[in-house]
């Protein structure tokens, strides 16, 4: 089994358990900055949403839209969030973001976390991203880290590996693209963009990349 085929709300509803709240919430944490630094009522897409199609800690007036590959996630959100049912989109490729009705233009920040790494070749993905980005705005993307000095290798090889398999899956070729700091910085975006900077989190277990935007997308 592939952990497509696995229970889909399997890694989902672990997030808020502990030990994996060791992970994600620094992770949320600084992905709420981000939002939080444009403005009381940002724009914000949210992209592979998978069940959260919002930023934990963001301001409370931001307007929230999510998008997925998956049409079970969206299913499943518009199921749970029916407020947001018109802000939810399943995304059209996979280089490409819902345009229709509500998603259509651009955001203020554009969110994508622990998705770059599932992808065989991320930076068409992520100028695809970039896109649909204000001026002004930003990108932000939270991934692994593997970096030299990361617990993560060895965590994945073992304690991580043996759940999966518990679940029915392997984790061993889930993330074909393995990103340390310098890797997230060399990203190469739209000459409209500039790097804000890359984090790396005191757990030394996940990055979070910002980029702003100061001029329109080509």
């Amino acid at each position: 089994m592939t952990e497509r085929e696995a229970p889909y709300f399997v890694n989902h509803d672990r997030r808020d358990r502990f030990p994996w709240t060791i992970y994600h919430r620094e992770l949320q944490r600084g992905l709420a900055d981000a939002v939080r630094d444009h403005g009381p009522t940002p724009r914000v897409l949210v992209v592979g949403c998978g069940l959260e199609p919002f930023v934990p800690g963001g301001p409370p007036g931001a307007i929230y839209f999510g998008c997925d590959l998956d049409a079970r996630a969206i299913e499943e959100c518009r199921r749970r969030r029916p407020e947001m049912a018109a802000r939810l989109a399943v995304c059209p490729g996979p280089l490409e973001l819902p345009r229709e009705g509500e998603m259509s233009g651009d955001f203020d920040v554009v969110v994508a976390k622990e998705v770059i790494e599932h992808l065989p070749d991320p930076e068409p993905w992520a100028r695809a991203l970039a896109k649909r980005v204000a001026v002004g705005g930003e990108l932000a993307l939270t991934t692994p880290n593997y970096g030299r000095w990361s617990p993560l290798p060895i965590l994945e090889r073992t304690v991580l590996e043996w759940i999966a398999r518990r679940d029915g899956y392997s984790r061993a070729h889930i993330h074909p693209s393995k990103f340390d700091r310098r890797r997230l910085e060399a990203l190469e975006l739209d000459p409209g963009m500039t790097l804000h900077g890359v984090t790396v989190a005191r757990t030394g277990l996940h990055l979070l990349g910002r980029w702003q935007r100061l001029a329109p997308a080509p």
